[in-house]
């Protein structure tokens, strides 16, 4: 990439938050950008949903204009779940969808970014609908390549109605790659981990939060899980203030995550990228689902000696401490893809051999580890290390996958009518729900029950 004359330019991407979920963390993004007056990054959004008192109120929290925003769908209530309603209603909507993308400027861009969340049913079945029209947009219309990545929230245990969702939603995303119709890339956040971390980081900003919000005793928690109520459409009151209540909170630890995803494709004055490196080369060098982890701040002190063994500690606090789902401290991942940045004193590629060396105890044998290193000249920026794991072991993925089955198994049988729940709440039948299952099951390389 090349500035031109009217400053700093970034690959092209546009964004596109689907579902409730999905248009917060864009809008929430947005307002980031403006008010910390950070580097261009996206070209262009559009946040979709179903639901009108959703859009509503993400124009007005938000101060987005309406023109970003597309209600669509055959009613303006929500899917209710329901990922078949999610993923038809944005195939026949097609040439809406597509009128609006044209009007806000989509046309040329290299690469989508799909905010979403993975249990809604706005979202979950829209996801891969979006993602095959626009690659029948691009790549069978004008035979030309565009990367589409997409980020999704995990649910939080117990809420099995949304981890048979993610089943669904995962195996939709996955296949269409073999027909090259699919994500290139699926970031996994987890609404349990990115908890757990902000319990753990900021306990008393995040006490006082809590009980002014919400009246909740953070020093009370023993289950993170047990704070927070089902998110399906329909959910009361208290419920619904309870989940924007942990909005909040989780919201901001995602967009970090986000931020420096992208910042090393984006040209700034007194930065070096080495090797050059832009957001398809993640989705060449990773397996198709990654974990995120973010340390920022590192606490690098070169001066000190002994740079190995920082290095060694800086990767393990990375890894089992900054994971944006539960990992553990074995994830065996498939590949890693990892960003150091920070200033020149920091930030070099001679520690190269230290970091990999680092990451071995957690990735698979065989695996591939790609650097990238970005140093400023100054010395205002921190030394951060972004770690992308690809296909590591994910207890939360287990955990879903049994929640599914035994939702599955509770609704089968051979009475038709409780059989008849699948067609009613899913809008497919009980084959199709495991056969998804097992997709999920066999990619982590898991036993079912």
């Amino acid at each position: 990439m090349e500035a031109s004359d009217e400053g700093p330019r970034v690959a092209e991407v546009f964004a596109i938050g689907i579902g409730e979920c999905g248009s917060n963390l864009v809008g929430a993004y947005l307002k980031q950008a403006r008010e910390r007056m950070l580097p261009p990054r996206i070209r262009g959004y559009l946040c979709m949903n179903t639901d009108r008192s959703d859009i509503q109120k993400l124009r007005q929290k938000y101060d987005i204009p309406k023109e970003n925003t597309l209600l669509y769908g055959a009613s303006d209530i929500g899917c209710g779940g329901n990922f078949t309603d999610g993923y038809n209603y944005v195939h026949d909507f097609k040439d809406v969808i597509m009128g609006q993308l044209t009007q806000l400027g989509f046309e040329g861009v290299s690469g989508f970014i799909i905010f979403t969340s993975s249990g809604g049913g706005t979202g979950c079945g829209g996801a891969p609908a979006l993602i095959e029209i626009l690659k029948q947009r691009f790549q069978e219309e004008e035979g030309r390549r565009i990367f589409v990545y997409v980020f999704t929230v995990l649910p939080f245990k117990d809420q099995t109605s949304e981890a048979l969702n993610t089943m669904w939603s995962l195996s939709k995303l996955l296949r269409g790659q073999l027909e090259d119709r699919g994500a290139d890339l699926v970031c996994l956040l987890s609404n349990r981990a990115m908890l757990r971390r902000i319990l753990a980081w900021r306990e008393g900003e995040v006490a006082d939060f809590l009980q002014q919000q919400l009246q909740i005793d953070v020093a009370k928690v023993t289950d993170v899980e047990g704070m927070v109520p089902s998110t399906v459409d329909g959910a009361n009151e208290a419920s619904k203030a309870q989940e924007s209540a942990f909005v909040e909170l989780v919201n901001p630890l995602a967009l970090r995550f986000v931020e420096h995803m992208l910042s090393p494709g984006v040209v700034e004055p007194g930065k070096e990228v080495f090797p050059t490196t832009d957001i398809a080369d993640y989705a060449r060098k990773l397996d198709p689902i990654v974990v995120p982890c973010l340390y920022t701040d590192v606490s690098l002190i070169p001066s000190a000696g002994n740079i190995a063994m920082q290095l060694k500690t800086m990767v393990k606090y990375a890894v089992e401490h900054c994971s944006f789902a539960e990992i553990g401290s074995e994830p065996a991942a498939s590949s890693t893809y990892y960003t150091f940045s920070g200033s020149r004193e920091y930030a070099r590629a001679e520690y190269d051999p230290h970091i990999k060396q680092a990451l071995r105890p957690y990735t698979a044998k065989g695996a591939a580890i790609t650097p990238c290193f970005v140093s400023y000249e100054d010395d205002v920026h921190p030394s951060d290390l972004l770690l992308l794991l690809g296909l590591p072991q994910i207890p939360e993925i287990e955990d879903l996958v049994n929640s599914s089955t035994e939702l599955v198994d509770l609704h089968a049988g051979p009475s038709p009518l409780r059989r008849g729940w699948f067609k009613k709440s899913k809008g497919v039948g009980e084959e199709v729900l495991r056969a998804a299952i097992r997709d999920v099951a066999e990619l982590f390389n898991l036993e079912m029950k």
